[in-house]
């Protein structure tokens, strides 16, 4: 295939795909553009980069937030478009990282702070996280991290690694205690559905409708009863990119969601912007009379 027909496919791709984005305005033209307005509300939200200029980037929700400008842009138009499939998917990605964040950051940043008095920058986090995922899958996939044998196991494989770095002695070994603390902790290797229910309630987050947003997200990532169910009702969503009303009124309420959840991490994580969160939430209030019950019930708490 010569480059000049490869374009004139992609053009011609694009044109069928434009015309699920028009029908989609024309249907849905009050939530089609509720979404767009979830970008400006990043604009706003891009105060924190400023008022965190040297500690955002070491910090992995704020990481995940400078990614939002880049992949809400993408999914937006994937729901538009009647990608909704592959919106689902990346909204998952989405959740499950501010989950995550959330999560790891506190119980990092804790035996950080009790040995330092300083938070952990991100390479050193960026560490920790791939021995979790190496301990995960090798030691605790089925077994109880307390015992001594797995306390053994994690202190010989972080001396392995920070052996061989270019540390003075006494650094290493201040590394080697440091790093064997964080991973001896056992909460660092629960999956996402348990990190929802015992973490959630620590930072007052409705669990209900996280877990509810987690099976509904989950179920349409997996090769599920849920995608198989939705082709039975609609055969030509396979092939085609088609308007639906009901994936697309789904894939909106999640994208709201999932906004809700980073919000909430957000104004835990960076208390500087809890205003500004508190006047964005004041404009959908007042303009769509949308309610984020996520970051409501935390600023509540705050409060």
């Amino acid at each position: 295939m010569q480059e000049k027909e490869a374009f004139e496919i992609l053009k011609t791709y694009k044109e069928l795909v434009d015309e699920v984005v028009e029908e989609s305005f024309k249907k849905e033209k009050e939530l089609a553009t509720s979404l767009l307005e979830l970008l400006n509300n990043w604009i706003d939200l891009s105060d924190l980069l400023k008022l965190y200029k040297d500690e955002w980037f070491h910090t992995l929700s704020g990481s995940l937030f400078v990614y939002l400008w880049r992949s809400y842009g993408w999914i937006i138009y994937e729901i538009l478009s009647g990608h909704y499939f592959e919106a689902l998917k990346d909204l998952r990605f989405l959740f499950e990282g501010a989950i995550l964040s959330l999560h790891f950051e506190y119980f990092i940043d804790k035996k950080i702070y009790e040995k330092c008095k300083r938070y952990g920058e991100i390479g050193l986090k960026v560490e920790i996280l791939e021995l979790v995922e190496d301990f995960r899958r090798i030691c605790f996939s089925t077994k109880d991290l307390s015992k001594e044998k797995y306390q053994k196991s994690i202190k010989k494989k972080v001396r392995k690694m920070i052996e061989s770095s270019s540390l003075r002695a006494k650094e290493k070994e201040e590394y080697i205690e440091l790093y064997s603390e964080i991973l001896s902790q056992p909460e660092l290797y629960w999956g996402v559905g348990k990190i929802i229910k015992e973490f959630g309630k620590e930072f007052n987050l409705e669990v209900g409708i996280l877990e509810k947003a987690w099976s509904e997200l989950s179920g349409f990532t997996h090769f599920s009863s849920k995608f198989l169910d939705t082709i039975l009702r609609k055969p030509t969503i396979l092939w085609v990119n088609d308007f639906d009303e009901e994936l697309f009124k789904k894939c909106v309420d999640l994208q709201f969601l999932t906004f809700d959840l980073l919000c909430t991490v957000l104004a835990i994580h960076f208390p500087e912007i809890r205003e500004k969160i508190k006047k964005i939430l004041d404009w959908w209030k007042r303009n769509a009379d949308r309610e984020f019950k996520l970051i409501e019930g935390v600023l509540r708490e705050i409060d």
